[in-house]
């Protein structure tokens, strides 16, 4: 196969044009390969000192030094050793005539293309494509073809399994290997199989490959420490293609008994399949989720293939057939955050599944309630009721925040962090994404199996939560952090306090629903967790009567109580080109400054829509806007939400633009950790909240389109109660099929 004749449509490619070596982690995580099974960084084939590889299986955690579980980096199958008559093919060595890489966003591939002349003058063209199958999530596959461009003799290839692989510490000096070998086998003919379990959590690994080359070859194998080896050593003839490709098999005792059987029995069934007939279906689920999840922007190229990056990561993201994983704030790209879920999910991702793929919605909140012990967990450890949602949560829901990290190296100093402690809204996005996602599916057997009980104990830890001021006559929720997380120790944050209302008055009417449509439901739901009828009535006193703080005279609505009265800094015009970089002597008084990290209110305006006009959602917007460092990569996409409804086109799009591109130009400098997940969620929710104006109001879908000014059309399709609906939105007109429950503005 001409491997360059796999690619496609210049718009759908991302390419890196040239050797790099600094850049290598960079593109690893761009060029990562994923299916919400597994995930495998888009690491070279060839061994590079500055590479970050990583194979990273969704819920595979393990304990760790410096915080208390981790994503594992599970053993590596990507790496090939090929030789050329004596001599390695070594892009630190020789000479790089064509090196060039893609990924097909469209067809879900990344392919390699390599012409490398060595210290001899052999000249050897290598071309290979490798996917991580979306249908068969237990399968990979790497494919190439290697030519001898002006040389004959001997080429070998060398590709296996290497579980000696580790993670990367806080500090750069220390790395940590999760894996352990308990088995490694040569099958022969059938090839090889390596099986490694996690030192603290027991969870196994077993895989299994099979390399071949399309000519008589004759076959090694070779050990080394936690790997094995296959190689293939054969005779070529100058300017001949020669065609070779490695099967991959894998699974984890989190999804069978004996995963070596499993592994061994997947490795024969692909192989009988082929690598033809693998990438063919590959290609077509790919085919056949772009149908639903493209967003088509005529007008503006940039966005366009941007906004797809995003999308197509998303997708690989998330697996609709496992209920007890969710998606990471770094996917399964890196070890940013520790592999861990955050809010997130709910606020930022979730939306995206909700409307192109609500099977992987339902299975994203499933976890939430596989965790929900955990969260009770956490609660009675904090001296509460109900449910406390971990700001960090890894496998089991119990807090997962890093507290004391080790010491930093480079300062000598321990920073305490108390989003553990304090980020408490988390508990009440739990049960906003719980909320969204019934309001657009309309989903009963989900909410009355799972949703309520969740809505229910979140409800039951704010009730417990909150205090009686007796001198305001309001209820309080004291020392919290709000999602702008320069402020610790805050007092009546608007977003919490609001948050909180909304968990409490929708359980509220749960409990409502499920007394007159499910009376045996609620009966049973309610011995469960042993729920009084007083609690109902002191959930309703707390929602009625808790405390914002608003300055009537301006339409602001205070951050935190004391908000107003600290040191009030803007920012200027320099943050318009990215993140404002805070200096360092205003960094460390941040919390005495008015400086917001990221969308607070503001957020807020947009998730409960419909509680603010327009008129104050401009006031708060003109208000936060220039005191908001875009610290965080989930802030601009928000902004340019609100910016669009209240008419700031302009900025808007330019805070679209640099969301949607986070990634892709590195604008923090930290890709090289994994993709920021929930930015890309927000940017979907920018492009279709934002500029098409899509929402839920009072029980159907509208429209209110305000597209920027470069974009003549939109087409996207969404899922709404169970139905594909076709959108097109221009600046004249919304054109919606089928349009029952749904009207525009």
């Amino acid at each position: 196969m001409a491997i360059e004749n796999l690619l496609g449509e210049k718009k759908w490619l991302i390419s890196e044009e040239s050797y790099k070596p600094d850049k290598l982690p960079f593109y690893e995580t761009l060029f990562t390969l994923a299916n919400g099974y597994v995930g495998v960084r888009g690491s070279l084939e060839f061994v590079s000192q500055t590479s970050c590889p990583g194979t990273y299986f969704a819920g595979v955690f393990d304990a760790t030094l410096d915080a208390f579980t981790e994503l594992a980096n599970a053993p590596s199958w990507i790496g090939l050793k090929v030789v050329a008559n004596a001599e390695e093919v070594d892009l630190e060595k020789g000479e790089i005539l064509d090196y060039r890489r893609f990924l097909d966003m469209k067809k879900g591939i990344l392919i390699h293309m390599l012409r490398w002349k060595s210290e001899s003058g052999n000249i050897t063209r290598f071309e290979s494509y490798r996917l991580v199958h979306l249908l068969h999530k237990h399968t990979s596959l790497i494919v190439g073809t290697i030519v001898p461009e002006n040389y004959s003799g001997t080429i070998s290839i060398e590709s296996g399994l290497n579980g000696y692989t580790f993670n990367t510490g806080s500090v750069k000096q220390l790395k940590i290997k999760h894996f352990k070998l308990t088995e490694r086998i040569d099958r022969k003919n059938d090839g090889i199989y390596l099986e490694m379990k996690t030192h603290a959590t027991g969870i196994s690994v077993g895989e299994a490959s099979k390399l071949t080359v399309n000519v008589p070859s004759q076959r090694d194998v070779r050990y080394d420490i936690d790997r094995i080896t296959e190689v293939l050593t054969f005779q070529v003839e100058k300017g001949k293609n020669y065609e070779f490709e490695k099967f991959v098999t894998f699974y984890t005792s989190r999804d069978v008994g004996n995963i070596k059987a499993a592994t061994l029995t997947e490795l024969k069934k692909r192989i009988r399949q082929g690598s033809e007939t693998l990438l063919q279906e590959h290609v077509s689920v790919w085919r056949d989720r772009w149908k639903i999840a493209d967003v088509k922007i005529y007008g503006d190229e940039v966005a366009q293939k941007s906004l797809r990056f995003n999308i197509f990561h998303l997708i690989q993201s998330a697996n609709p057939n496992d209920e007890k994983v969710s998606v990471a704030a770094r996917g399964l790209h890196g070890e940013g955050y520790r592999g861990h879920i955050f809010w997130d999910v709910e606020i930022y991702m979730l939306p995206f599944y909700i409307y192109t793929d609500p099977k992987a919605a339902r299975s994203l909140l499933m976890y939430r309630y596989y965790t929900l012990n955990g969260a009770r967990k956490n609660a009675r450890i904090n001296g509460y009721r109900g449910a406390q949602f971990a700001w960090e949560s890894a496998d089991t829901g119990v807090e997962a925040t890093p507290r004391e990290p080790l010491v930093d190296l480079s300062t000598g100093e321990r920073v305490r962090i108390w989003t553990g402690d304090e980020e408490q809204h988390i508990v009440a996005d739990v049960a906003f994404g719980i909320c969204h996602y019934y309001d657009a599916t309309g989903d009963d057997e989900f909410l009355t199996k799972y949703g309520a009980e969740i809505l229910l104990e979140t409800a039951r830890f704010w009730a417990s939560r909150a205090d009686f001021d007796p001198q305001r006559g309001f209820y309080v929720i004291n020392k919290v952090i709000g999602p702008d997380e320069y402020h610790v120790h805050v007092n009546n944050s608007v977003f919490t306090n609001f948050m909180a209302r909304r968990n409490l008055k929708k359980a509220l009417e749960c409990v409502k629903k499920l007394k007159t449509s499910y009376p045996d439901v609620w009966s049973r739901l309610k011995q469960k967790i042993a729920l009084e009828d007083s609690e109902l009535k002191e959930w309703k006193k707390v929602a009625d009567n808790i405390y914002v703080p608003y300055d009537e005279s301006t339409g602001v609505y205070e951050e935190f109580e004391g908000y107003f009265k600290l040191e009030d800094i803007m920012i200027g015009e320099p943050h318009k080109q990215n993140a404002y970089v805070v200096p360092i002597e205003l960094l460390e008084r941040i919390n005495e400054a008015t400086l917001v990290k990221q969308a607070d209110v503001i957020l807020l305006q947009f998730l409960l829509s419909d509680e603010f006009d327009k008129r104050t959602k401009k006031a708060n917007y003109d208000y936060y806007e220039p005191r908001t460092t875009h610290d965080s990569s989930l802030s601009r996409s928000i902004y340019a939400i609100i910016g669009a409804e209240i008419g700031d086109h302009e900025k808007a799009y330019q805070n679209f633009l640099k969301a949607v591109r986070v990634d892709l130009d590195d604008n923090r400098g930290d890709t090289r950790l994994g993709i920021h997940a929930g930015c890309m969620g927000a940017t979907w929710q920018a492009a279709i909240m934002g500029f098409a104006g899509m929402k839920i109001h009072k029980g159907k879908l509208t429209f209110n389109p305000r597209l920027p000014q470069k974009w003549k059309k939109m087409e996207f399709k969404v899922n709404w109660h169970r139905k594909t609906i076709n959108v097109t939105v221009t600046k004249e007109k919304v054109q919606v099929t089928p349009a029952n429950s749904i009207f525009t503005i």
